[in-house]
């Protein structure tokens, strides 16, 4: 028996025994939860206890130490096992919840953390919960802060999780070592950061403590042990009953535990914020303010005992950290910090503060001015050497390379820009001292604007532009600026001075140019996108042009987007559509020529890549966390040498990167998108709204795809959250939100049954994207197609129900529902023209069941409708934008640029709505009725952050 599991015993011990005879028995049925051998273990101590006495409490203690020993050796019998793919090689922890292992991934050959459920309590249901609760809480929670989960499973009669193994120390480790408040700080904003993703995901840890926090050598921190952990909100009446403990027993820590959690009230995702707070006490003044010689002292500190100021105990903390602890140690709820992103906040403001206060200024410059005549001494006598030796490339290699990578959960942020609307395509001046982007300017174009870094004044380079100019890119020497004109009838790659004079066209067509390493040529795409949720079937091929001449190569024709020149000239970095997939991933392309190499296929949205100014890591925007975070991937001679790690930033949609020339600031675009649910009456006789719109949800959420059930009473969407998308129903009227699915799962495109019972979407739970349906009240879900293949989306039922159609890129498949999985057949439709790469998404079914609406790909894309009896095509001259049929099977409405339009398919007549929605329009519906039209309106705000890495 290990120590964690004596201590186990030795808290419930602790408890009975103060406890009367007459209550020993009831306590040990409630709080044993049918552990055979904790009750055994307990019994034997209780009756070999005397009343009170301290000695006789010590040989008891003793007693159960000895009892541990003697299981020992049961318990090492799983060292050197085959559990599945792992072989184990050693144990390093333990839990209430089973041991851990560090273990061998046979089969991917990497080290992990084995989580293994005693043999001896699989026949206890409530622990087989629990134990996988534990799985399901820390597999929805993918988080660079959060120990990332690989497998759950079941090996000969085994439970086991397989989470990633973290190499590093506990926090209890470190404060022993007596931290810096800069570490102090960077370890607990990434701590709040964790802490902020749980909860938003209905996770509260409840077991905060120095034990469960780990920090990286790198400077990562890692939360671990969800093992204790309790979803928030309404649960299911089977994981409700499990995660409520007894009365009398209460879980997690006894000194770090709320008073909430100590008086067994209800608790909330708040009793973890004041866990932090004791931890942050603990890392500034080195001890805990709670902790006591008994659990039941402890308690009552709690309860009763205000700490002493942490200043009192250390002079480096400031009143606004006293301040910060006194809120985060507030006995009261509803007084304290109410989420972690508040707090996490205030800690950001106090390193700012420190970070530029002059103490801090004084101290770490003159660690800096050591560092600094160290290293220009070491350089010199390296450089003498290598010369006499002729070892040029041993100073890049032994040197250069070996330099440690930058530690950004270690930068200083600073916000930049902070004016309304959106700030994209940021490049950083190669001092890092200033910074070029692209804005909507007063006359509504978008022009490029110069500023400081730590200013806030821009000045205008293309003032006297009435055209749109966006994606600049600074030379590698600072000195000139390319750029994307779209000025009519001369668009194109334009390069210019630094300060806006000169302007030369270089190129008539590309996007995205990015500079070579001499500053000679520029490799541009032909295709350019801001975001990358949409593109259409054209293949976007790379060119190098010369800044000066404008003479170009073709380098690829295969589709490539937003180029990124390696630092040492031999690479072209890009993002493209596979074929027949749904996903986008990143890849390189030799210069010289060869064949390209692909980075990411994993099934996200992987983009946006840039180099590192060494050309040691591979930069990239990629959601295979939750969010759109940027990870990068080390690279050396011509290979990628690491899985993607992540970059901690703080913003849930970060994108659009450049760096400064020697690799220490970061600068990149934060976006917060809002998109919410709107309806307005409709007239389908006079094709005219009827009154005024009325909202049907508002607040901070991201809505997708919404639809009017048939009976008109209820709207279900799609609804992204901090790690998952997650199926919802409203009523008509925005209440009795419910979801339908709320796990670890990307759930999206869901569209009602014809008789209402059942709504058919999207999920990648399979592991790869496929159809489902679930019943309406959140019952019988079904796994519908088996593709096993990426890129299944859009199911739409047939007007009768009985078939169902989806897409599988690049062409639509039609189903029949009374198949069985092993039957199942397709019909799959025609992509129109291969030929031109032109495809037809279908989006809706005709009410009558004779014909398709959905649009063709191309640019632009454009309306149309195929006839399923006919087995043709019918080109509409409408802009597309998700046609919706009407109830009269010949009208379609669909909306582009923020406008509504109508057109009838057989006549081509198309007008516009003279009602327009007061937003940024996107996903339009409307009932089977026609009297009520409904989109969503999506609103958004993109600054552009900086990470400072030196301090600066």
């Amino acid at each position: 028996m290990n120590p964690e599991r004596w201590k186990q015993i030795d808290d419930l011990f602790d408890i009975a025994l103060d406890l009367p005879e007459a209550e020993r028995e009831a306590f040990l049925s409630e709080n044993c939860g049918g552990d055979a051998e904790l009750e055994q273990k307990l019994r034997e101590l209780l009756r070999a206890a005397a009343p009170g006495e301290f000695l006789e409490r010590s040989a008891m203690r003793i007693a159960a130490e000895n009892l541990a020993a003697a299981t020992s050796a049961a318990e090492a019998d799983f060292v050197g096992m085959r559990i599945g793919n792992y072989r184990i090689e050693r144990q390093i922890g333990a839990g209430g919840m089973g041991e851990v292992y560090l273990a061998r991934d046979e089969k991917l050959h990497r080290a992990v953390a084995l989580k293994i459920l005693p043999a001896e309590y699989t026949s206890n249901d409530e622990r087989v919960k629990r134990f996988e609760l534990e799985a399901r809480a820390i597999s929805a929670l993918n988080h660079p802060n959060i120990v990332t989960i690989h497998d759950v499973g079941n090996a000969a009669g085994i439970n086991y999780i397989a989470t990633e193994f973290v190499e590093g120390r506990t926090l209890r480790e470190l404060i022993d070592e007596k931290p810096s408040l800069a570490e102090i700080l960077a370890i607990m904003i990434q701590v709040c950061e964790a802490l902020s993703a749980a909860h938003g995901a209905g996770i509260i840890h409840r077991d905060i403590k120095p034990e469960n926090i780990m920090l990286r050598p790198d400077g990562y921190v890692k939360v671990l042990d969800f093992g204790l952990v309790k979803l928030s909100g309404s649960e299911p009446p089977p994981v409700d009953n499990f995660a409520r403990t007894a009365k009398g027993i209460i879980i997690g820590t006894p000194a770090y535990m709320s008073p909430e959690q100590v008086t067994d009230d209800r608790i909330d995702h708040r009793t973890d914020l004041w866990s932090v707070g004791v931890v942050l006490y603990e890392l500034l003044t080195g001890f805990n303010p709670y902790k006591k010689e008994t659990r039941q002292a402890t308690f009552q500190s709690i309860l009763l005992d205000e700490p002493p100021l942490a200043s009192t105990l250390n002079r480096e903390v400031s009143g606004e950290l006293d301040r910060i602890l006194y809120k985060a140690l507030e006995k009261d709820p509803s007084l304290s910090y109410q989420t972690a992103a508040d707090l996490r906040a205030d800690l950001r403001r106090v390193r700012r503060e420190f970070d530029s206060s002059a103490g801090g200024r004084e101290d770490l410059s003159a660690r800096r001015a050591r560092g600094r005549a160290r290293r220009a001494w070491f350089a010199a006598a390296v450089v003498l050497f290598l010369l006499a030796a002729g070892g040029a490339a041993f100073w890049y290699f032994g040197f250069y390379r070996n330099r440690p990578p930058v530690d950004w959960s270690k930068a200083r942020t600073l916000p930049l820009t902070e004016i309304p609307g959106s700030e994209i395509f940021p490049t950083l001046s190669p001092d890092g001292k200033s910074f070029v982007y692209a804005a909507k300017s007063e006359r509504g174009d978008y022009d490029l604007f110069w500023q400081r870094v730590g200013e806030k004044r821009a000045r205008s380079l293309t003032e006297d532009s009435a055209a749109d100019e966006t994606m600049p890119a600074f030379s590698p020497d600072g000195e000139r600026l390319a750029f994307r004109s779209e000025k009519a009838g001369e668009e194109g790659i334009y390069v210019m001075s630094a300060g806006g004079e000169n302007r030369r066209r270089v190129a008539d067509f590309g996007f995205h140019p990015a500079w070579s390493p001499d500053g000679k040529e520029l490799v541009v795409s032909t295709q350019g996108k801001e975001l990358p949720d949409t593109r259409n079937g054209t293949p976007s091929e790379l060119w190098i042009v010369s800044a000066e001449t404008g003479a170009k190569r073709l380098l690829s024709a295969a589709d490539a987007l937003q180029p990124a020149w390696s630092p040492d000239g031999r690479f072209i970095a890009y993002w493209f559509y596979p074929p027949n997939v749904g996903r986008r991933d990143v890849g390189i392309v030799p210069v010289a020529g060869g064949e390209p190499t692909v980075i990411t296929s994993d099934g996200t949205t992987n983009w946006n890549p840039v180099w590192s100014p060494d050309g040691r890591y591979l930069y990239f925007a990629s959601d295979r966390g939750g969010n759109m975070r940027f990870w990068r991937v080390a690279f050396h001679a011509g290979k990628f040498e690491s899985e993607p790690e992540p970059v901690v930033t703080p913003s849930k949609y970060s994108r659009h990167l450049a760096f400064s020339a020697d690799g220490t600031r970061l600068i990149f675009v934060a976006t917060d998108v809002r998109s919410n649910l709107q309806a307005v009456a409709f007239n389908p006789a006079t094709e005219k709204t009827v009154g005024e719109p009325f909202w049907i949800t508002r607040g901070d959420r991201q809505i997708q795809r919404p639809e009017l059930s048939p009976d008109g009473t209820q709207f279900v969407f799609s609804l992204s959250r901090q790690t998952q998308d997650d199926i919802v129903i409203v009523s008509r009227d925005g209440a009795n939100q419910r979801d339908l699915t709320k796990d670890a799962a990307f759930d999206r495109y869901p569209r009602w049954s014809p008789d209402g019972r059942r709504i058919a979407f999207a999920s990648d739970r399979s592991g790869v994207y496929e159809i489902w349906t679930i019943d309406a009240d959140g019952t019988n879900l079904r796994q519908i197609t088996f593709t096993g293949r990426e890129g299944t989306s859009f199911p739409i039922w047939s007007p009768d129900g009985k078939r169902l159609l989806y897409r599988i890129a690049p062409q639509s498949r039609i189903i029949d529902l009374s198949d069985g999985a092993d039957e199942q057949t397709s019909v799959t439709l025609p992509v129109f023209d291969p030929a031109d790469r032109q495809r037809f998404v279908v989006w809706d079914w005709s009410p009558d069941g004779t014909r398709l609406a959905g649009s063709f790909s191309g640019s632009p894309m454009k309306a149309g409708i195929y006839s399923l009896a006919g087995n043709r095509f019918e080109p509409l001259d409408a802009m597309d934008s998700y046609p919706m049929w009407l109830p009269d099977n010949r009208r379609i409405v669909y909306g582009h640029n923020d406008r509504i339009f109508i057109t009838d398919t057989e006549t081509k007549r198309t007008r516009e709505l003279d009602f327009r929605p007061a937003g940024d329009l996107r996903d339009i519906g409307i009932s089977r009725d026609g009297r009520l039209l409904y989109y969503t309106l999506q609103s958004g705000e993109s600054d552009i952050w900086l990470l400072d890495a030196a301090g600066k």
